[in-house]
């Protein structure tokens, strides 16, 4: 059954699969695609996580009124890293579980989310449980996939509307929450592909230095390339 392949902008769908045309990857439009694995469906989902959301829900309605379901998610596209020691630019990196810090009860400093009164999804405890703030990712296995010729490191990631531009608030984040990349669009995806009972994958590039950087703390062209070694790291061109 389809593959859904999603990334925030056309250009870096355009890295991942290079046969799109450009006049075809307009956001939230289904674009068939032929892997080796057979039919799948590319999608551009737009930048931020509300566009990401509500890309993701007309894809995955729209497949599945068309006939074809989509039963397994790929999200890739570029990310800040907090330690560019530990992650340096242009590392692939699957992430293993996203968070949400800007949900819950906010004190003026930082957000605690399970002080909130409602989680996002009540969910079934056998499902896992309530949904706040976080939301584990699927292994590439278990959506078939197998990475070829060793792993990626596996990381926490979190989604937020606003980049963060100040060091105090790139550092409050990674201590606050542990994490070791920054996105927009990660947690809608994982939320949608959850609430659709759906294995999503994530892999993102490092882009660019979380906060303040200098100009050799980025580098978004060579992160965009880096994009293209996605599939064929699963074996998929």
């Amino acid at each position: 059954m389809p593959l859904l392949i999603c990334a925030p902008t056309a250009g870096e769908l355009a890295a991942l699969l290079p046969g799109i045309a450009p006049e075809d990857a307009r956001e939230m439009r289904l674009i068939p695609a032929r892997l080796k694995r057979g039919l799948a469906f590319a999608c551009v989902i737009g930048v931020g996580p509300v566009n990401a959301a509500l890309a993701m829900g007309e894809a995955l309605v729209g497949a599945k009124s068309a006939g074809t379901p989509i039963t397994s998610v790929l999200l890739a596209g570029l990310a800040g890293a907090f330690d560019l020691a530990r992650l340096p630019l242009r590392s692939l990196c699957l992430v293993k579980e996203e968070i949400w810090p800007e949900y819950g009860l906010h004190d003026g400093t930082s957000v605690t989310a399970r002080a909130f009164s409602f989680p996002l999804w009540r969910r079934a405890a056998h499902d896992g449980g309530d949904v706040y703030d976080r939301l584990p990712l699927a292994a590439p296995e278990a959506i078939g996939l197998s990475l070829k010729n060793g792993a990626l490191p596996r990381t926490l990631s979190l989604t937020v509307a606003g980049v963060s531009a100040s060091l105090a608030r790139a550092r409050d984040l990674a201590q606050h929450y542990g994490a070791d990349l920054e996105n927009m669009e990660g947690f809608a995806v994982a939320y949608a592909c959850a609430r659709h009972g759906i294995p999503c994958v994530e892999i993102r590039a490092v882009s660019n230095k979380v906060g303040p950087r200098a100009r050799e703390e980025k580098d978004f062209p060579g992160a965009l390339q880096r994009l293209a070694q996605v599939l064929p790291v699963f074996e998929l061109p």
